[in-house]
């Protein structure tokens, strides 16, 4: 996989996701859209397993980096590793799932999306509560995590609007993993 055409798309994703994430926003809650993660789901229908982890990696790092905690006293902290962990976790759901779907369809993209999500979702709420038991945040599980199911599944829309395009450059990430009949036996 080309990492430079990986970055550019993740670059201009992240960019979205923040830049809209107050438009996008349902009424007063936090739940809003994830750009990123229809990108994370490409990326493991089409890449190598190592390519694919280390690429979920990156992109949840970005996103631990961009979405700064509330703590209980109104100050913010970033918190590096929830969702990096969530990302790899649900990447590791698109890999075994993508010999049950058609790689060309859109409806793919648009179902593993939201799936994906609750994934990551379920490993951010469980890490965050874990950390509440030891360093309190003022994270509370049982709200946040029915709000970060709804942020997965709202999540399925961008799926919908980002599959044209990045089908459409599919050919310049370069993947060549088995699956996808752009194998070369030399290749590692």
């Amino acid at each position: 996989m080309s990492w430079g055409v990986y970055a550019v798309a993740l670059w201009l994703l992240i960019g979205l996701e923040v830049g809209l994430r107050g438009v996008l926003r349902v009424g007063d809650t936090g739940v809003a859209p994830s750009f990123v993660l229809p990108l994370v789901v490409f990326v493991g229908l089409y890449a190598r397993t190592r390519v694919t982890t280390t690429a979920a990696l990156v992109a949840g790092l970005l996103i631990d980096l961009t979405s700064p905690v509330t703590l209980q006293g109104g100050g913010t902290a970033i918190i590096l590793g929830p969702n990096a962990l969530g990302l790899v976790l649900a990447s590791q759901l698109v890999l075994g799932a993508r010999g049950l779907v058609f790689l060309n369809s859109p409806v793919t993209l648009i179902v593993l999306t939201p799936l994906a999500g609750m994934v990551w979702q379920i490993v951010v709420t469980a890490a965050f509560g874990a950390r509440e038991l030891y360093d309190p945040i003022g994270f509370h599980a049982g709200s946040q995590l029915t709000q970060r199911l709804f942020i997965a599944a709202y999540s399925a829309v961008p799926a919908l609007v980002l599959w044209w395009p990045l089908r459409s450059i599919s050919t310049l990430f370069g993947f060549d993993a088995p699956h996808t009949g752009r194998y070369t036996m030399g290749r590692r």
